[in-house]
């Protein structure tokens, strides 16, 4: 488990360091932009030792920025690179704000920011390049969806 954030960026980043950023490789000048860059805290993700990663408005927004990054072309957006930080217009606004929104299968446990703040967050940097990034190292965590005493899908690792 970890904390999610959300990060604006409006400098200019070499194509090849967004394709490091999005296959963990080192960023150096990314990481200095993420670290000075306006922030929004998403709230807590599960990163799972199994391959399920369980629901939450946070994995969403993650899943969302992570496929809009790596396959720009499937979503319209206007570049030649292969990998890029998306930039954020209406169009992902409303993407953003409809991941964000809770699911009933969503985790109970998994805390996330209030859909409100997300929204006054990205009406202010529009415009703005987007990435989400973890502070925090990932406690991994197992889940235990067989137990009978488990109605939460939450087990210990």
């Amino acid at each position: 488990m970890e904390d999610l954030w959300l990060v604006a960026i409006f400098d200019e980043v070499p194509d090849d360091e967004v394709r490091r950023w999005w296959n963990s490789k080192d960023t150096p000048l990314l990481d200095r932009l993420v670290a000075s860059a306006p922030r929004f805290r998403l709230g807590t993700i599960v990163t799972a030792a199994e391959d399920h990663e369980p629901a939450s408005p946070t994995r969403r927004v993650f899943d969302l920025l992570f496929l809009r990054g790596t396959c720009p072309e499937d979503f319209g957006e206007e570049s030649a690179a292969e990998y890029v930080l998306p930039r954020l217009d209406l169009r992902l606004q409303l993407a953003l704000l409809t991941a964000f929104s809770p699911h009933s299968d969503d985790l109970p446990m998994m805390e996330a920011a209030p859909l409100s703040a997300l929204s006054d967050f990205l009406n202010e940097y529009e415009g703005a390049r987007l990435a989400t990034y973890s502070p925090t190292d990932a406690t991994l965590i197992s889940f235990d969806t067989h137990h009978p005493t488990n109605r939460s899908g939450f087990g210990s690792a």
